[in-house]
């Protein structure tokens, strides 16, 4: 049952068994094993793929059919963003250069996104992958410098830094400059 359950997850999240093996720390013939039920799992392995999955040992084991998946963040935070952004999925879809049934299962939770797609989607929604996945509660409090509407380099003074010190700092700058450019010449 548990080499079933494992197939089953890694291809609902799109992974092969290469990229979830290196995601557990394992080699791939190990994670292999496990899905053919040649070889099981210890304790803390079969927790970190649980935990990794967000499904119980139980769920993993075959002792119940309760899959936590269904309870993800995920897909419900996917669909409020989108559309607090009054985006369409059509739009979306076009933005990511993606096919429109997969945003649409993305927003029913019958598949996950990948890392780089999920990335994707966080920077055309104008929000955090940790708000995407449901681990913080605010949808832009980690935005990119470039999406927040200002810059740090309005702190200074000037767009040239160099410009505001005085005379000796620029000439020891200037001097220190020589020497570096003739230390490495490619004629010495």
């Amino acid at each position: 049952m548990l080499g079933k359950r494992l197939q089953q997850l890694r291809n609902k999240f799109g992974l092969t068994q290469e990229e979830l093996a290196k995601i557990l720390c394992m080699s791939r013939s190990t994670y292999a094993q496990y899905e053919v039920d040649r070889r099981k799992p210890d304790y803390d392995t079969l927790q970190r793929i649980a935990d990794y999955f967000k499904v119980s040992t139980d769920f993993l084991l075959g002792r119940t059919e309760h899959s936590v998946i269904e309870e993800s963040y995920f897909p419900s935070r996917l669909r409020m963003i989108r559309e607090l952004n009054d985006i369409s999925l059509e739009q979306l879809a076009e933005s990511l250069n993606l096919p429109l049934t997969e945003i649409s299962q993305f927003e029913t939770g019958e598949k996950n996104p990948d890392p780089s797609t999920l990335k994707a989607l966080a920077e055309s929604l104008t929000c955090s992958v940790d708000f995407l996945l449901g681990r913080i509660t605010e949808p832009r409090s980690y935005l990119l410098e470039s999406q927040q509407g200002y810059s740090s380099l309005a702190a200074y003074p000037s767009d040239d830094p160099l410009k505001d010190l005085p005379e000796e700092a620029k000439k020891s700058l200037e001097e220190f400059k020589e020497f570096i450019l003739n230390k490495y010449r490619k004629d010495n």
